[in-house]
Parts: C-alpha cells; sequence; structure tokens
C-alpha cells in the first residue's frame, strides 16, 4: 500500500511539475514596426524578463496571465488574458507607441486599453481570450461584438450587426492588412451578415473594433471597421488543436516549417453539424458548411516579413421536412429558398522595414458564388419556379501602405486599386410594391476601382495633445458618377486631450464613401445597366466626441455622443424605400432599380464601463441611446429598420479554482420598427401564388414596433491539464429561458384542405380577383441553443 501511494504521490508531481509552458513576446516600434528593448512583467508577480526585441517568459505554470510590457521611451503596453498551455511555447507580438512625457527617462503613462491617434473614440480592443469566454458568442466574433456599445442585432442566430443605427452593408472586414469581403457563412449578398463566422478565432490575437473615426487608409466604411490580427505561430516544435463540438468539428496545426523556424504557419479546417442540432430542435430549415483557414509566414533576419493568408467555405441550405408543422415552420418553409454559396480570399503581404517607418505590399484575390432556387411551395416542377439565381463576384486588389516619421511627426501615406468582376444569370418572379416583377437577365461587367490617403499625426505639450489629420480620394470607373476622385474627397480630424492621469476627452470627425453594392451595378433590364446612370458613392458625415476614464483594477469608462449624416443611399424604385432598411434576413440586397434619392441621419449616446481581467474577474456593461431615420418616398424621415432606441448589455465572468470558468450575458434591446402586412392584397391568388407568403405595405414603412428582445446567455468551461496536453470542455447556452420572438408581426399562412392546398374563398370570381382564406397566428418562442464540445490541445 505504502508503495502505491508513493508511486502515486511520484506520478502526481511529474505531472505537476511538467503543467508548464513558456511565451515568446516580440516588441516593436508600433509605427516604424523595428524592434526596440523591452522589459515584460507578469501582473501580481514581481519577477521581470528583459531582451532586445524578443523576451523569453520560461517555466510558467498552465493558466492565464496577463504581461505589462515597458520600454524607455515608450507607452507601457499589455497583452492580456493569455492562456499558457501546458508544454507550449507561445509567441505574441506588440507595438508600442512612443511617449513624449517621460520622468527620469521613465515612461508613466500606461495604456491598457488600446486608442490610436487617428481613432481616439470608438475603437475597442478585444482578445481572442474574451471571445473565447464570451458567454452566447460560441466562439464566434461577430457574437462577441454585441458585448459593447452601439451594436444591435437580429435574430439569436444569425451574425447582423448594425452599428449606431447604420445597416450590415456597412461593415467592413480586413486579416493583417488584407480585405475579407465574407466572414460568414451563407452571407447576405449586398450585405454582411450570416449565422455563422468562417474566422477561426483561435489564430486571432485580437480584434481593432471600429464604430466610428475611421482611419485613412481603410476605404469604404460606413458604420464599422474590423481589423483582425492574427496570433505568431508557435516556435518549437508543431501543435496540435481539436474541437469535437455539438455544432461543428474542427482541426488546427500551428508551428515552424522550417529548420531555422524562420518559416511558420497556421492551419485550421472545420466540418458543420449544425444541420444535426437543427434537426434535433426540430427546427425547419438545416444549414451545413465546411471551412478552412491558413497562413503561412517567413521572418528575415532584418525585421522583413512575407505572409500569406487564405479562407474560404462550402455552404449548403436544406429543409427539414421532418419539423414539426406548426404555423410558425411552415412559413418559413414556404417562404425561404434553397440556398448554396461558396467563397474564398487568398492573399499576400510583404513589410518590408527602412530607417525611418516601413512599407507593407498585399496583393489578393476574393471570390463568391451564390446560387438560391425556390419553386411554388417547393414543388419542383418548372412552372412553379419562382427563381433561379446564380451570381458571382470577383476582386483581385492591390495596396500600398508607407509609414515614415520627420521628426515629431507621424505620417502614413497610401494606395489601392481594385480590379472587380460581377456576374448574374437570374431568373426571379417576386411580388413588390405596385407590381409583380419578371426579371430574366445576363449581367457581366467588370470595373476598376482606386483610392489614395495620407494621415498624419503629432502630439503637443509634453503628450498632453494628440492630433491626427487625414485624407482620401475613391474613385471607379463604373460610371461618369463615380469616376471623379475630387467628388469622393474624405477629409477626417482627430484629437485626444489628456486632462490628467486618468481622464481624457476624444473627437473625431470625417466624411466618409462607398461603392453601392455590386448587386446594384450590375442589374439589368432589357440588356441595360439600369442603375448605371443614376448610382453615386454613398457619403456619409460623422461626428464623435467623448470623455475616457482610465483608473485602478483595469477599469475602463467612456461616455460618447455621436451623429452620422448619409445622402446619396441607394433607393428601391420599385417598393419605394432606402435599401439602409434591408440586409437583417438570408437573400440578396440590392439587385433591382434604384436610384440615390436616400438620406439618413443616426445619432446617440453610448456608454461603456469595462473591468478587464482581474483577481479573476472580468465584466462589461454598455447601454446605447440611439436614434436612426432614413428618408422616404416623400423625403421624410423616418425611423429605419435598425432604430434600435435603447440598447443594453451586462456581460461577466469569473474564473474559479481547479480551472472552472463561468460566464454570463444579459442583452436588452427595445423593439425594431417593422412595417405591416397588406391582409387583403397577400390573400389574393395571384400575389400568394408569387410570394408564397403575406407581401409587406411599405406605404407604412416601419410604423410599427417589435417587441422588446431581451436573453440570457451562460457559458461554462472546465480544463484538465495534463503532461504534455489540456483537456477543456464547454457548454454555451444561447437565450436560456426561450425568450418572445423579437418580430410583433402576425404569422400568415393559407387555410388547407385535406389535400393540403390553400382554400380559395371565391372559385367563382375571374382569377384575378379570387382570394386565399388565410390562417393567421404568432410567432414561436425563441427556442434555447446549446451548444456544447471538448477542445484537446497537444
Amino acid at each position: 500500500m505504502k508503495k502505491l501511494l508513493s508511486y502515486l504521490f511520484l506520478l502526481v508531481s511529474t505531472l505537476v511539475l511538467a503543467q508548464v509552458g513558456s511565451v515568446t513576446i516580440n516588441v516593436f516600434d508600433d509605427f516604424s514596426k523595428k524592434p526596440i528593448a523591452a522589459t515584460i512583467k507578469i501582473q501580481n508577480i514581481e519577477q521581470t524578463y528583459t531582451g532586445n526585441g524578443s523576451v523569453s517568459v520560461t517555466d510558467l505554470m498552465s493558466g492565464n496571465y496577463n504581461f505589462e510590457i515597458s520600454s524607455e521611451g515608450y507607452d507601457v503596453g499589455f497583452l492580456n488574458d493569455i492562456n499558457v498551455v501546458p508544454n507550449q511555447n507561445l509567441t505574441f507580438s506588440i507595438g508600442l507607441n512612443k511617449s513624449a512625457k517621460q520622468i527620469q527617462e521613465v515612461t508613466i503613462s500606461k495604456k491598457l486599453y488600446k486608442t490610436t491617434a487617428e481613432s481616439p473614440v470608438s475603437l475597442r480592443n478585444i482578445t481572442a481570450e474574451e471571445v473565447q469566454k464570451n458567454a452566447g458568442s460560441n466562439r464566434d466574433v461577430s457574437k462577441a461584438i454585441l458585448s459593447f456599445p452601439g451594436v444591435g442585432s437580429t435574430a439569436t442566430f444569425r451574425n447582423d450587426l448594425f452599428i449606431r443605427g447604420g445597416s450590415s452593408a456597412e461593415n467592413k472586414f480586413y486579416i493583417d492588412g488584407i480585405e475579407i469581403p465574407v466572414i460568414n457563412h451563407f452571407q447576405t449578398q449586398g450585405a454582411s451578415g450570416g449565422p455563422r463566422g468562417i474566422i477561426t478565432v483561435d489564430f486571432i490575437k485580437d480584434v481593432d473594433f471600429y464604430s466610428g473615426a475611421f482611419p485613412a487608409r481603410r476605404n469604404g466604411v460606413l458604420s464599422s471597421l474590423f481589423e483582425f490580427n492574427l496570433k505568431q505561430a508557435r516556435k518549437d516544435k508543431i501543435g496540435y488543436k481539436a474541437i469535437i463540438g455539438l455544432d461543428d468539428l474542427q482541426l488546427m496545426a500551428d508551428g515552424p516549417l522550417s529548420k531555422d523556424q524562420s518559416w511558420s504557419g497556421l492551419f485550421s479546417v472545420r466540418k458543420s453539424n449544425l444541420q444535426l442540432l437543427f434537426k434535433g430542435l426540430g427546427l425547419p430549415f438545416l444549414p451545413s458548411y465546411y471551412d478552412a483557414n491558413f497562413k503561412v509566414s517567413k521572418k528575415y533576419k532584418s525585421g522583413d516579413e512575407l505572409y500569406f493568408i487564405g479562407l474560404g467555405a462550402i455552404d449548403d441550405f436544406k429543409f427539414n421536412t421532418d419539423a414539426e408543422k406548426t404555423l410558425y415552420n411552415l412559413t418559413l418553409i414556404d417562404r425561404l429558398p434553397k440556398n448554396s454559396q461558396w467563397n474564398y480570399t487568398f492573399g499576400a503581404g510583404y513589410r518590408h522595414l527602412v530607417e525611418n517607418g516601413n512599407w507593407l505590399f498585399t496583393l489578393s484575390r476574393n471570390m463568391l458564388d451564390n446560387k438560391a432556387i425556390k419553386y411554388y411551395r417547393n414543388i419542383e416542377t418548372p412552372a412553379n419556379l419562382l427563381a433561379d439565381y446564380d451570381s458571382k463576384e470577383a476582386e483581385n486588389k492591390i495596396r500600398i501602405d508607407r509609414n515614415l516619421s520627420f521628426g515629431e511627426y507621424q505620417l502614413s501615406a497610401g494606395a489601392n486599386i481594385n480590379f472587380a468582376k460581377y456576374y448574374n444569370r437570374s431568373i426571379v418572379k417576386q411580388v413588390n410594391q405596385g407590381a409583380i416583377d419578371f426579371d430574366n437577365y445576363l449581367s457581366e461587367i467588370n470595373f476598376m476601382q482606386y483610392g489614395l490617403y495620407l494621415q498624419s499625426a503629432k502630439k503637443y505639450f509634453d503628450d498632453l495633445l494628440q492630433v491626427s489629420l487625414g485624407a482620401r480620394i475613391d474613385a471607379s470607373n463604373y460610371s461618369d458618377r463615380t469616376n471623379n476622385p475630387l467628388e469622393q474627397f474624405s477629409p477626417r480630424i482627430s484629437l485626444r486631450l489628456k486632462l490628467n492621469d486618468a481622464f481624457a476627452l476624444n473627437m473625431n470627425s470625417g466624411i466618409y464613401y462607398q461603392l453601392p453594392p455590386y448587386t446594384s451595378l450590375g442589374f439589368q433590364v432589357n440588356d441595360v445597366l439600369v442603375n448605371k446612370n443614376t448610382l453615386k458613392y454613398i457619403r456619409n458625415s460623422q461626428i464623435v466626441g467623448g470623455i475616457e476614464f482610465n483608473g485602478k483594477d483595469n477599469l475602463r469608462i467612456t461616455a460618447e455622443a455621436y451623429y452620422k449624416r448619409y445622402s446619396n443611399y441607394p433607393f428601391s424604385l420599385r417598393n419605394q424605400i432606402s435599401l439602409a432598411n434591408l440586409g437583417g434576413d438570408f437573400g440578396v440586397v440590392g439587385a433591382e432599380p434604384v436610384d440615390s434619392r436616400g438620406k439618413g441621419k443616426t445619432y446617440g449616446l453610448e456608454f461603456l464601463v469595462q473591468k478587464r481581467t482581474i483577481n479573476n474577474f472580468y465584466g462589461i456593461a454598455a447601454y446605447t441611446f440611439g436614434y436612426s431615420k432614413f428618408s422616404d418616398v416623400n423625403n421624410v424621415f423616418s425611423p429605419s429598420s435598425w432604430d434600435s432606441r435603447h440598447i443594453l448589455t451586462l456581460t461577466a465572468g469569473k474564473y474559479f479554482k481547479r480551472n472552472w470558468n463561468l460566464s454570463a450575458r444579459f442583452r436588452m434591446q427595445s423593439g425594431l420598427p417593422e412595417t405591416p402586412y397588406d391582409l387583403n392584397r397577400s390573400a389574393l391568388v395571384d400575389i400568394w401564388n408569387v410570394a408564397n407568403g403575406p407581401v409587406q405595405d411599405y406605404t407604412l414603412l416601419n410604423t410599427l414596433r417589435g417587441n422588446t428582445a431581451h436573453q440570457l446567455d451562460i457559458r461554462t468551461e472546465k480544463k484538465w491539464i495534463f503532461k504534455k496536453w489540456q483537456l477543456t470542455a464547454y457548454m454555451d447556452v444561447v437565450n436560456v429561458y426561450g425568450s418572445k420572438n423579437p418580430s410583433a408581426l402576425p404569422v400568415v399562412n393559407l387555410q388547407r384542405d385535406a389535400n393540403d392546398n390553400g382554400i380559395i374563398a371565391n372559385l367563382s370570381d375571374p382569377q384575378n380577383q379570387q382570394y386565399y382564406l388565410l390562417d393567421i397566428g404568432t410567432a414561436d418562442r425563441n427556442i434555447p441553443l446549446p451548444y456544447f464540445g471538448f477542445i484537446f490541445e497537444f
């Protein structure tokens, strides 16, 4: 017995002693990207580590750490919530900003929360660990962003984000400087939402989320900008990670690809189980997907870097004919098309360090193939065909960015060019406000877009005042209304005034432009691009101001006010509404005749209280009060589809002993505006047989309000740490108590006979006067969505 106890004690001791990992932190000047000498300190631990450009922190017990990075003459930086895994060497990079205010050559300012000279307001930074532990996010960045102010959403299972009252078509996404037009599975073409993200969160170091104050280097941003910064691969050896979840299966690998460790790579593949989950829950639609991500990089001794990035997805959408035949489920099956998509983005970047800054050259190609087919009542006969949609978008992009410094001035300049091709071969029959329209066209167009920018920044009065000025111009050879770059001149200014070490006043104002969606640019009637002579760049003027407080124990409090003014917004000529009201559901936005008469304005107040992990606790409280209004056919401003007056989000979590983590998020959003149904018109046989459901009366656009949307999400996870690997079990439950459907519109379908055919009330009347008897009910409650699984790390 004693021998057995001794053996067990020795085994446990060996396991405990082996449960260590290490972290390598590369530190550089954030502007020039050149390596600098630095000192690393772990919060709540006195020991420090030093190095020149690269600092090794060894023999760390498995767990979560916050690192404080300092260098003489620079603001202090932080890496937060770094999860150290046993038997692994993790590599991270951080850029530090030069400081003008020093006492005895020691920098005194600390910057736990990120801001930049061009974006002192409206910039939030979220780490990969914060995404993964965010309740209700299920490891998806788009859902984790919901914890921040100014962010509204639609259905609980989709990633449609409307930021500060703008539509989801106004968001842009970049990975390491390369634009990624499609980041969601089943993405709404002409917008940006979808039910599930494509980007592998395990490869992300952090995400910079801009809800305003957009830097001049990025074009086409009106509402939000997401800058995904990928982590560096392991240097010691190739590591592996596997996720077996209820919703998907994923395999990942990262590590060195050459003996000298100058080449490294990140690789991921994922297969959906979502169709099995949705079928088990009795949902009427079954989405499934595959996706893959990779990054391969080469680090030269000079500090230069060459990298290649790729991601892509294949999506398929089917109906669940075994779902319970509730009125709500039957209505969804009748209306939704069968949809399939595939997309990819491939890109390469080369960063070259020079004496006073650096160059960044990027080249990329992306493509989206979107197909949808719909038959009346899903009876697949030629006579019942309502839509056969086939569209492709392809882009080839080149960007050149140059950062340089002249004395105390920091300058950035660059150019971009985009060669685009749009193809659409479609047959679509649809009910619009005034008529039933039948579109049968083949469109194939090629055109070019280009832009130039310049941005500068300087600090004054010993770092108390920071000023940034920037401008860019954009143009396209699509038409005479888009080819003059001076008509898309985009100036911007940012100011940051430090009142003391804790308080700062921030302000930004700018004008931003975005080209309308390809679906509108390429729409044809009788072989004519009917929108070519009417569409212009969408224009948005913004001003944002706020106050920021950075206190003890990782506490940050901000208050911001914003005002946005739109003009030249695409306006539907068939339905007489602004396209700013669309984009929150499956389908296509903009494939119709439009012009640029639309106007809009959004304004509001935002409050944020955030506490990054300290003493094993973290939390975010965010509140937004805002208005979103766009012009109608009479040029009168009325509430848009995203006019959610109040958005409140409370997010909190805690690490417990024995590697337990529990987090929760409560979110409440006041009802979104809704357009009522015209039930008399909907019941007409000729109308229903095309619409497959009730049609809205756009003369009463957004005159109703939906239900107040609220939900509670919870996440719990437990880690088991072994000698050379780590196991994590997690459960993420979205909408725990099954809240009421956010839509207050009735659910409408046909009363049916014994053969499941609609009942016509007046068969003796002429065909164009016949109407169905309607069955009217209420929407089902949103059901809880449970996600659970296991994560294996080696």
